[in-house]
């Protein structure tokens, strides 16, 4: 699995099936690229399909390099030899730098008081990782327009988000690592793919 190192003080480790959004080159380089990687797969999408994937991750690569993302990857699942009619679907994760009000243990537990306070209907909760506690903040939100990469259906969909915020020892502020997909059948996987890369962190300080 490759290794991410961004710019606050850790590193961390990607399965190498996840396509990584190049956030320092244009949307034009990381557009090119998406459509290479569409077109060998073992279906290959319509141009539809492709179109659509294109116009999303223009979105997202704006959104995301707005909000200071410092990694990006996307997880396309799809037909295989076991599953020939698998429906094609795609998880985003990403990581975050986020500013915190403290840098020790108390993080923890006053982030996760206010984030139940301030999302009643998600699932709030806290994990010890291998580098300490993090908060978890599972959330399914309903969407008007289907956010999946290589679909584009018009009925409202519902987008489930799990965030796993980790603290920064001696620092004000935390890497919020996150998933958010469509694919809830697929879900429990992706929270162990998410687990995977969080058991990989190490802090470089």
């Amino acid at each position: 699995m490759p290794t991410e190192t961004i710019d606050l003080p850790l590193s961390f480790s990607v399965p190498e099936d996840f396509r990584d959004i190049d956030l320092t080159v244009s949307a034009e380089a990381n557009t090119n690229k998406l459509i290479g990687e569409l077109t060998g797969l073992a279906r290959r999408p319509s141009d539809e399909e492709i179109a659509h994937a294109v116009l999303v991750q223009q979105s997202m690569y704006e959104m995301l390099t707005a909000a200071g993302a410092v990694y990006a990857g996307i997880l396309l699942a799809g037909p295989s030899e076991d599953e020939p009619d698998g429906r094609l679907s795609s998880l985003m994760m990403t990581v975050t730098a986020r500013p915190s009000e403290l840098s020790n243990d108390q993080t923890v537990h006053r982030l996760a008081r206010t984030m139940g306070a301030i999302y009643p209907e998600a699932e709030v909760g806290v994990v010890q990782l291998p580098t300490g506690p993090a908060v978890l903040l599972t959330e399914d939100s309903k969407v008007e327009r289907p956010v999946n990469l290589l679909g584009d259906g018009g009925d409202p969909t519902i987008v489930r988000q799990l965030h796993v915020f980790v603290p920064i020892p001696g620092r004000t502020a935390m890497a919020d690592f996150s998933i958010a997909t469509e694919n809830l059948v697929e879900w429990d996987d992706y929270v162990a793919l998410l687990g995977q890369v969080c058991r990989t962190i190490t802090f470089t300080d």
